[in-house]
């Protein structure tokens, strides 16, 4: 055994002399020869290449690094010619073993050793080696690939280099494209290169850049229709599209938006800016929008959303000159309006309009009808002439919806819509009454909070201290004492509130009607204790704001806020949305002896029929009302 282990020994010495390697080399190789066999001997075993990496790992913390990189090189020749019988890739030809950087070409090596000459001040010789060889192994890539010349460096060929190089760990691979990105980055400044192909090593680029002219063809015409802009155009809309990028992060930092979203507005228009470069197109919206969807599936879904809201901004501040849209619908509309029925429903949602509806009204209005003019369109309906009783019935029949309540609630607003086309004499005016309605007025008794979830609502605004409680507990105040909607509470501003005369003035979101309330103590604390010591500085008009940047109004329900504050351990009714606080209040103002004229102003309604469903809350005056059962006789059975 130990005269094979001698002989390979003897077959190591021959190779490393016989490939011109330095003396040095032979001389460690015996060495770490020699100490190996010394442990065979002792430890009485046989050769085997686990036994050698055993072996150093056992003395690795004994050695220091140069010993311990020569003695597992050796270990490596060893077991090459112990398994082989001759030297096969341990051991390098003297060709191989020149350095990258030996074999540039003189236009990459000047470049190299300028950009080298910069770094000389601040970066340490061993740490310049690093980048030398990182760097050197880049140029000679493009050396391979036809390169002769910086201008011929495109994106698609740095792309490629950092695709097809192989590193020996993750790690070793984002330090090497760094170092070549920094290298591409001073060619950039230097003008030799686009600075956008600097862009192109780093990890969140590279992969997501598409190169059009790589693609497959059904992809690639996906991009063929944005081709066709004037040479002159392409650089221009970029720099278009860079100062709007510019003024998006201005915007963002001016209304104190959080880092984390100025990050993400950084990469998307960096990412789409070096989409742009590399294929030589100029900006438009619909270009980004292209990209977007088709990158769509290597994407998670925040990132698409993020993305999307990143370049839409943008296209706005483009548009319009400034940023007013807070978000961006991602999904087509849900449906699709003829020419004739889109300008009928035009008319007829300016008509609501003018009448004062609420946006949420016209919205409804306008998911109404859409449905049912979408059903005439796919019939064959081409005008409102083809509009028949029969019509109506069959849309009704196949009409779906989650309720019945749901249902009724569209069908009244499509027969607005018909009484509409009524009044301009362009269908019947009975036509309406083909609508039928699936079910009957109800009246239900009337929820309010019971008195221990008001103690409970008290104890929370009392205990309330940081902004966002303050902000809850003065937001439920104004619907508890004053019976305020979400929909005015939301929009309340600070100028509908009067502190010298302890009101609040405003108009409501739902009617339109002025409505003017004395302010409560209670909820006139709550509410300036929230404006001074808990709401964030805002250029908002409004009272309540979001606490996370841009500050604008709140748009939220309030339901869930409620439900935390006068949640109970003896409750077993849960609360059904902030409404019930509005029911309070008309509630509480009844059993106090307020008559209706007065509880109807307060609420903010124009007549005091809808006060009759409180009448069931005021308990001692319902048993006022028992009639008493005598004269009636029991006969027993269905006729009593």
């Amino acid at each position: 055994m130990y005269l094979c282990y001698d002989e390979a020994v003897k077959v190591g010495i021959n190779a490393y002399r016989t490939l011109e390697y330095a003396e040095s080399g032979r001389y460690a190789f015996q060495l770490a020869a020699k100490e190996f066999k010394k442990y065979l001997e002792d430890v009485n075993l046989p050769y085997s290449p686990g036994l050698a990496q055993q072996w150093t790992n056992e003395r690795k913390e004994h050695w220091n690094d140069r010993k311990l990189k020569s003695f597992q090189k050796a270990m490596a020749v060893l077991a090459d010619i112990m398994g082989h019988g001759h030297v096969t890739t341990s051991l390098k030809t003297k060709i191989e073993r020149i350095s990258a950087y030996a074999k540039l070409p003189n236009w990459s090596r000047t470049i190299l050793d300028n950009y080298l000459s910069t770094l000389t001040c601040t970066c340490g010789t061993s740490y310049l080696i690093h980048i030398r060889n990182a760097c050197s192994h880049f140029f000679l890539f493009l050396e391979t690939s036809g390169i002769s010349k910086p201008c011929q460096i495109t994106h698609g060929i740095v792309k490629s280099f950092f695709i097809k190089y192989i590193h020996i760990s993750s790690k070793v691979r984002v330090q090497c494209n760094n170092r070549i990105s920094h290298l591409l980055m001073y060619m950039a400044d230097q003008g030799l290169i686009p600075k956008t192909v600097g862009l192109v090593p780093n990890k969140f680029v590279v992969y997501d850049l598409i190169i059009i002219g790589q693609l497959p063809e059904p992809e690639r015409n996906r991009f063929m229709r944005f081709f066709n802009a004037f040479e002159q155009d392409v650089p221009e809309s970029k720099v278009e599209f860079d100062a709007a990028a510019k003024k998006l992060a201005d915007i963002r930092k001016n209304r104190k938006y959080s880092t984390n979203i100025g990050k993400v507005d950084l990469q998307a228009a960096r990412d789409f800016r070096v989409f742009m470069d590399a294929n030589s197109l100029a900006y438009s919206n619909d270009l980004a929008l292209e990209w977007i969807e088709f990158l769509r599936v290597r994407w998670s879904r925040v990132k698409y959303l993020a993305f999307r809201k990143v370049l839409l901004s943008i296209n706005e501040i483009l548009c319009t000159g400034t940023l007013s849209s807070s978000r961006f619908l991602a999904y087509k509309p849900k449906y699709s309006l003829c020419q004739w029925g889109h300008d009928l429903l035009s008319q007829y949602l300016r008509e609501r309009e003018r009448e004062g509806c609420a946006s949420s009204t016209l919205y409804m209005v306008r998911n109404s009808c859409l449905r049912f003019l979408v059903f005439l369109d796919n019939h064959g309906i081409t005008s409102e002439k083809g509009i028949t009783p029969v019509v109506i019935k069959n849309f009704q029949a196949q009409d779906r919806h989650s309720t019945v309540e749901g249902k009724n609630a569209y069908a009244i607003k499509i027969r607005g819509f018909l009484r509409f086309l009524a009044a301009k004499k362009l269908v019947p005016k009975t036509l309406e009454f083909a609508i039928s309605t699936e079910m009957a007025p109800r009246t239900s008794i009337v929820t309010t909070l019971s008195d221990r979830q008001i103690d409970a609502i008290y104890t929370f605004r009392q205990n309330a201290c940081s902004p966002i409680e303050l902000r809850n507990a003065a937001i439920i105040m104004l619907g508890l004492r004053m019976g305020l909607r979400t929909s005015d509470i939301s929009n309340l501003k600070l100028t509908d509130i009067s502190w010298k005369d302890s009101s609040i003035s405003l108009l409501q979101q739902k009617t339109g009607v002025h409505l003017k309330l004395p302010l409560p103590v209670d909820a006139g604390n709550s509410l300036y204790r929230y404006i001074y010591e808990g709401r964030p500085q805002s250029n908002s008009p409004n009272v309540f704001v979001h606490h996370r940047a841009p500050y604008r109004g709140l748009r939220m329900t309030f339901g869930k806020l409620l439900k935390a504050a006068a949640v109970t351990q003896h409750d077993s009714e849960p609360i059904c949305g902030f409404h019930i606080t509005r029911k309070t209040f008309a509630s509480k103002l009844l059993t106090t002896g307020n008559p209706t004229a007065t509880i109807a102003a307060a609420l903010g309604h124009v007549g005091v029929s809808s006060i009759d469903g409180y009448l069931a809350t005021n308990e001692d005056k319902m048993r006022l009302c028992a009639i008493g059962l005598k004269g009636i006789k029991y006969l027993g059975g269905f006729s009593l």
